[in-house]
């Protein structure tokens, strides 16, 4: 089974991710790490300061790559194919905390309105729901979590404990609509 971990850049997805694949044994597979190596973009965008994916090129790719034994770190979760993924966990974190991480990260101004607009509209998990389904996707919200806490909920999440954690329990609109009105 491949478990996808993702969510808007600055969640945890790769710490997560790391941990997840050391615990279980699975292959970890970085898709920005792929994107890069294999050259799997049509160009850089100046206004995002990220690169664009060719996505289709990317998803051809990885339905050769997947044995269904990965862990998988990616925000591209379109380029991700279905058939090769059992679990989809989208990691949540209440914006103001998102906004911190990535200034500390030097992200430019636009790119993190861009996502923390992302994070606050859940993009991400209507992307996973539309693609894999809400059978597959499970949300985490990290907020005040260490990594060991969010792993072992994804274990309980992979032993049926699945309620809880369905797609819409994280909810950042109501609180935070102010920021997506902000200039």
């Amino acid at each position: 089974m491949a478990i996808l971990v993702t969510g808007t850049p600055g969640v945890g997805k790769t710490t997560v991710s790391l941990e997840l694949a050391r615990k279980t044994g699975k292959n970890y597979v970085d898709i920005a790490d792929i994107v890069k190596r294999e050259k799997f973009y049509k160009g850089y965008d100046d206004v995002t300061d990220s690169l664009i994916v060719d996505t289709a090129k990317l998803k051809k790719y990885l339905r050769n790559l997947l044995t269904c034994d990965e862990v998988i770190d990616t925000h591209v979760v379109e380029a991700v194919p279905q058939e090769k993924v059992t679990h989809v966990f989208v990691l949540r974190l209440d914006p103001v905390q998102l906004m911190k991480r990535l200034e500390q990260r030097g992200y430019r101004a636009s790119k993190i309105r861009q996502n923390v607009e992302a994070e606050i509209l859940d993009s991400i998990l209507i992307d996973s729901v539309k693609l894999f389904g809400t059978e597959k996707v499970f949300e985490i919200n990290t907020t005040g979590k260490d990594v060991s806490e969010i792993v072992q909920i994804i274990y309980s999440i992979l032993q049926g404990n699945v309620e809880e954690f369905k797609p819409g329990n994280v909810n950042w609109l109501q609180k935070y609509y102010f920021l997506l009105e902000q200039q």
